[in-house]
């Protein structure tokens, strides 16, 4: 991958996350965007940072029962997309793509050399989109991020999407979904959507150099599951399985996203073609749902 476009100039280096403790609070800030306010939590030091994306109609605060679980000093940021969370709602047309440019602009803003991404849903398709723009992005941790948005609808049972969630927690994400939505005129958000729909990765992960953690639910996983979520093969993507889950997994199982994140030991050795070599980290084997 070539260097990023209008993200400053950005490296590589080996990374290392470390264990699971706990952290302090952090302060929500806003950085200035042509189109407003976008508003984030940064916390920690330690390097490199993990930058947390979340899925339509979410916003920081979904992140909190994961993060709450991280090292004490991890350097870790929660990013609200725009019309989201605190982030100014946007009055003229934007796609998945403007939210790409949105999360490079952050990064260059806050002088990140390097940067692993954890996204959820809409988050993980934003995640690959910077990813395939900018070559400083070290890793990526997919929660239910889809290859493309037809897979969310195909690829499992029907009855899973809230997994185990209770009617109350359901009832909140749905009033928080809504309450995004209308925030927006009908006609940016619209727009905004169909770009969802016609993104694709399929091809960028077939050709991806980094490592990617692809964590699904195991709840309403069926015997095509896998060849309907159209994750190709290679040798730098690792499946992950949480057992009987569906698909809020920052919600149903923050320990296990937090273990899946905070034990993750990725090392990059670069040589003299600027390649990589993944030492995988250990699983627990696939239980299914």
């Amino acid at each position: 991958m070539g260097q990023p476009r209008g993200y400053g100039i950005w490296h590589r280096k080996a990374v290392f996350v470390g264990a699971i403790s706990y952290w302090t609070h952090a302060t929500m800030v806003t950085i200035a965007m042509p189109w407003g306010e976008m508003a984030y939590h940064d916390s920690g030091s330690r390097m490199p940072p993990l930058l947390f994306l979340h899925g339509t109609g979410c916003d920081t605060s979904d992140w909190m029962p994961v993060t709450e679980r991280l090292p004490c000093n991890q350097r870790f940021i929660r990013l609200d997309f725009r019309g989201h969370g605190q982030s100014s709602v946007p009055t003229q047309p934007f796609t998945l793509g403007s939210l790409a440019e949105d999360v490079g602009h952050l990064a260059n803003h806050l002088g990140f050399h390097e940067l692993m991404i954890v996204g959820h849903s809409l988050g993980g398709m934003v995640a690959m989109e910077v990813a395939r723009r900018s070559s400083s992005i070290v890793g990526l941790v997919l929660l239910e991020g889809w290859t493309s948005l037809s897979s969310a609808g195909s690829a499992f049972d029907a009855g899973r999407f809230y997994g185990s969630l209770s009617q109350a927690t359901v009832a909140q994400i749905q009033r928080k979904a809504e309450v995004t939505r209308n925030r927006f005129q009908a006609e940016i958000w619209r727009d905004f959507w169909a770009s969802v729909k016609d993104f694709d990765a399929y091809t960028y992960l077939q050709h991806a150099g980094i490592p990617i953690l692809e964590v699904f639910g195991g709840m309403g996983r069926n015997d095509l599951t896998e060849q309907l979520l159209r994750i190709p093969s290679n040798p730098n993507i690792q499946w992950v399985w949480v057992p009987n889950a569906g698909h809020y997994l920052p919600h149903e199982c923050p320990d296990e996203v937090a273990k899946v994140v905070g034990t993750l030991r990725w090392h990059f050795i670069v040589n003299s073609k600027n390649t990589y070599t993944l030492q995988r980290p250990k699983f627990p084997p696939d239980k299914g749902g």
